[in-house]
C-alpha cells in the first residue's frame, strides 16, 4: 500500500500509460483531436494531458516523438493560441467560446449577436455577463505577465468584437484551423454535458461543481485583474464573499493561520475569518450579520490543498447564512448551509485517511 500512496499519478509515466491505453481504444490510432476523447465511454479526460504541457497537442507531439507536430507547434502565434484557448478548459462558463465559434466564420459580432446566439444553447443569460465575456476576450483582467506572455486573438472597440490580424492569419492555414476548432469544440461539447442548458445566474456556480480560487472571479464578472483573486481564504467582489477553505491544514502552517474550519454535521460548518477580522469592521459585519445586510456567503471547501504536487480544486457546496458567532480576529463562525451535503460527499470530507 505504501508504494501506491507514494506514488505520483499526475507524473508522465501513468499519463503516458493512459494515453496509449486510449490509444488502443481508438482503434491503434494516434488521436490527434481532444473530440476523439467524446466518442468512447471510459476515455480518459484528456485535460489531464493539457495540465501537463500546456496543450494537448504539445503533449502528443511528446509521447508519440512527432515530428510533423513538432514543426506545426514551432510557429508560436498558433502555439501561443492554442495555450491560450486549452488554459480555458474544461470550461466553467460557455459564453466565450460560443462567441469565438461564431466569430471564426464571421467578421465581427456584437453583443446582441453574441446573447442570440448563447440564448440557441443556454435557457438563458444577462446581458452584463456577455459584456464581461467580451471584456475577457479583450484580455481587459489580465496582468502584466498574462498580457507579455498570451497573444491577443480578439479586439473589442466600439460594441464590436472582431478578430485580431494575428488570429486571421492562423485560420487561414487549414492545419492549425483544424486544431483551434477541436479546442473550441471540445469545450462547448463537453460544458454541455455536465453543465446541460442550465442558467446559473451570477456568479454562475453549480453545486458541488470543481472550481480554481480564479474562477470565482470570471465567473462573479469581476472587473479587476482576475489573477489578485487567490491567496487569502475570503475573497469578495460587491455583496459577494467566497470562502475558500481547506480542511487539511499542511503538518508546519503556522499556528496563527491554522484556522479551525471544520463541518459540524451535513447541515452546518464551523469557519473562522482571517486573523485581521473584527466584529466591529465592515467585513466582520457582513460576515456575521450577512443575511440582514444582503451578503452571499458562498463556501468552496477542498480536503487537501495539493495531492501528488497538484494543486486540488475546491467543491463548491453552496450558499449558508451565519447563525451564531464568538471571539474577535478570528471571529469564529457557525454557518447554516442553504443545501444539506450529501452523505457520500460529507464521509468523503470528513473520514480520517
Amino acid at each position: 500500500m505504501a508504494q501506491i500512496d507514494n506514488e505520483n499519478f499526475n507524473s508522465m509515466k501513468y499519463l503516458k500509460e493512459e494515453y496509449f491505453e486510449f490509444k488502443k481504444l481508438n482503434q491503434g490510432r494516434i488521436p490527434y483531436l481532444l473530440l476523439d476523447y467524446l466518442k468512447y465511454d471510459g476515455a480518459p479526460d484528456p485535460t489531464k494531458f493539457i495540465d501537463r504541457e500546456k496543450t494537448y497537442l504539445q503533449f502528443v507531439a511528446k509521447v508519440e516523438k512527432d515530428d510533423y507536430l513538432k514543426g506545426l507547434l514551432q510557429n508560436e502565434a498558433f502555439e501561443g493560441a492554442l495555450k491560450e484557448l486549452s488554459s480555458k478548459l474544461p470550461l466553467n462558463r460557455i459564453y466565450e467560446f460560443i462567441i469565438i465559434r461564431y466569430l471564426i466564420d464571421h467578421e465581427e459580432i456584437n453583443l446582441e449577436i453574441a446573447k442570440h446566439q448563447i440564448l440557441k444553447m443556454i435557457k438563458d443569460v444577462d446581458n452584463d455577463s456577455v459584456l464581461h465575456a467580451f471584456e475577457c476576450l479583450n484580455q481587459n483582467y489580465y496582468d502584466s505577465g498574462q498580457l507579455k506572455s498570451k497573444p491577443k486573438l480578439f479586439n473589442y472597440t466600439n460594441g464590436l468584437l472582431v478578430k485580431t490580424p494575428i488570429f486571421i492569419e492562423l485560420l487561414e492555414n487549414r492545419e492549425y484551423r483544424k486544431y483551434i476548432e477541436d479546442a473550441i469544440t471540445y469545450g462547448i461539447f463537453r460544458y454541455e454535458k455536465e453543465f446541460k442548458a442550465e442558467y446559473y445566474g451570477v456568479p454562475h456556480f453549480k453545486l458541488y461543481e470543481q472550481y480554481q480560487m480564479m474562477d470565482a472571479a470570471l465567473l462573479s464578472n469581476y472587473r479587476k485583474i482576475h489573477s489578485s483573486f487567490r491567496g487569502s481564504g475570503l475573497l469578495a467582489n460587491g455583496k459577494e464573499y467566497f470562502l475558500f477553505i481547506d480542511l487539511h491544514k499542511e503538518e508546519d502552517v503556522k499556528e496563527s493561520i491554522n484556522y479551525k474550519d471544520k463541518f459540524i454535521n451535513e447541515q452546518y460548518f464551523q469557519w473562522q475569518s482571517q486573523n485581521s477580522t473584527a466584529q466591529h469592521s465592515e467585513r466582520g459585519q457582513n460576515i456575521i450579520f450577512n443575511k440582514q445586510r444582503g451578503v452571499n456567503l458562498h463556501l468552496f471547501v477542498r480536503k487537501y490543498r495539493e495531492i501528488d504536487g497538484k494543486n486540488e480544486p475546491f467543491i463548491y457546496i453552496g450558499k449558508g447564512d451565519s447563525v451564531q458567532y464568538e471571539g474577535e480576529k478570528p471571529i469564529t463562525v457557525k454557518i447554516k448551509l442553504e443545501h444539506e451535503i450529501p452523505a457520500t460527499l460529507y464521509t468523503e470530507f470528513t473520514k480520517r485517511v
